[in-house]
């Protein structure tokens, strides 16, 4: 199988999988105290306890959401578009770009995250707005993120209210936004809360303007090296220009009234990926960190769905220009499928599962097992107990509260934690980077 699938499960992999194997109502008392939305490890818990805790197994799911975003984005092209053929090209550079091919295969609500938000705007497009409701209600129960992606829809069809007005207009915003409201509204005071133990310290550092270079640097190459990296940023910046290009085409032909008419429902997609970067770029800059790309991952199928319709009605002005935008158009899926075949075939996570597993075969029953580093406690927690060995395994922490984005109080208990270190026994180490060392102080 391919090594990405059966890769050690990272700190935050883990955490989902210890969080998932409890019971329903623990998964939703527990989440209460953490960051995310229970939903992903409600979906995680059920698919569990059908195949198993397993890598290979657990990958599988967030993969599945990562695939049916692709066929969303094929019809929401073509809604965009109305041609299957650019709308099968815009959906294939999904399926192989670089940083959503890695997290379609990390075990967190990413892939799913990406695809309620964008299966959302695709009804909201198609006017079917109770399906639209579900989606976005979905999206907000599965990443404390999505009220950033969820703003725009309001704000959007308040415009257009405002343009047509009448009781038809009224049901039909009863009907969208009904559901996800309730949803917001009952979990906001746990959002809150969450938000403010953000608010006390993370572990993100502080962001600059660069994060806009860097957003569109990963979300073209990913961040897995392999030999076309170059080119295929090359290439992405070109169809990125050729973009600008054809909007300021468009700007100079147009006043903005007709633009807005004529694009009105492409930039609404641009106020979708938009709105929730600047946002979290200016809560990062004037308040407390909080960017990351992963956090912000529908930007991207967003970003690709403007910049292939952006590129199609650029190549309907001249032949010379469909040549051009075609020919970058089949370089970037071509170095983008062979970054894909590198990216599956590599491992990126250290092997936590390997250093427990020799472990584990050299220990005696009066050891105790203490991770190195803090961050990879989870990790040797979960393979031990997935061994059904009774070695315990602490976190060592001598100074101060455990940082609540660790797991503490969720998947860490207080009997895990020490301040000092055993005297009387000896200690098996891992290593960060998946070693591991005997230390008898015992003697």
């Amino acid at each position: 199988m391919l090594p990405i699938l059966h890769q050690s499960y990272w700190r935050d992999e883990v955490a989902s999988v210890l969080l998932a194997q409890k019971s329903l109502s623990d998964i939703f008392t527990l989440t209460l105290k953490g960051v995310h939305p229970p939903l992903f490890y409600y979906f995680l818990h059920f698919w569990m306890k059908l195949f198993g805790n397993y890598e290979y197994v657990t990958r599988v799911l967030p993969f599945l959401f990562h695939f049916l975003l692709v066929l969303v984005v094929f019809f929401l092209l073509l809604h965009l578009l109305k041609n299957w053929r650019p709308s099968l090209l815009g959906s294939a550079a999904i399926l192989i770009n670089p940083f959503l091919i890695s997290y379609a295969f990390e075990l967190r609500a990413y892939s799913m995250f990406a695809f309620f938000t964008v299966t959302a705007l695709l009804f909201f497009l198609k006017r079917k707005y109770i399906i639209s409701s579900i989606f976005l209600a979905l999206m907000l129960f599965t990443h404390n993120f999505a009220f950033l992606f969820f703003i725009p829809f309001i704000v959007y069809w308040a415009i257009q209210a405002v343009k047509i007005n009448g009781k038809e207009r009224l049901k039909e915003g009863i009907k969208l936004f009904f559901l996800p409201l309730a949803v917001f509204g009952f979990w906001l005071s746990f959002l809150w809360n969450q938000w403010v133990k953000v608010a006390s310290g993370f572990w993100l550092e502080n962001s600059t303007s660069s994060i806009f270079v860097e957003a569109f640097r990963k979300y073209a190459m990913g961040t897995v090296d392999y030999p076309s990296k170059g080119m295929l940023y090359n290439i992405s910046l070109v169809l990125l220009f050729l973009t600008f290009g054809f909007w300021l085409m468009e700007i100079i032909k147009v006043n903005l009234k007709e633009l807005v008419a004529k694009h009105r429902e492409a930039l609404f997609t641009v106020s979708l990926m938009f709105f929730p970067f600047l946002v979290t770029y200016l809560v990062s800059w004037f308040w407390i960190p909080i960017y990351h790309e992963r956090y912000l991952i529908p930007v991207l199928p967003l970003f690709i769905v403007f910049i292939v319709y952006s590129l199609y009605k650029f190549s309907k002005i001249k032949t010379s220009l469909m040549v051009l935008v075609l020919s970058f158009g089949v370089a970037y899926l071509l170095f983008g499928w062979q970054a894909s075949e590198e990216i599956l075939r590599k491992t990126t996570k250290p092997p936590i599962n390997y250093a427990v597993h020799q472990v584990l075969f050299q220990a005696q029953k009066e050891d105790v097992i203490i991770p190195r580093d803090i961050l990879n406690f989870l990790e040797t927690k979960f393979y031990v107990e997935r061994s059904g060995k009774t070695i315990p395994v602490f976190l060592y922490y001598p100074e101060g509260e455990i940082p609540f984005y660790l797991g503490y109080g969720v998947v860490i208990e207080d009997k895990e934690i020490i301040r000092e270190l055993p005297t009387d026994k000896r200690i098996w180490y891992i290593e960060s980077n998946g070693g591991y060392s005997l230390e008898d102080i015992s003697l």
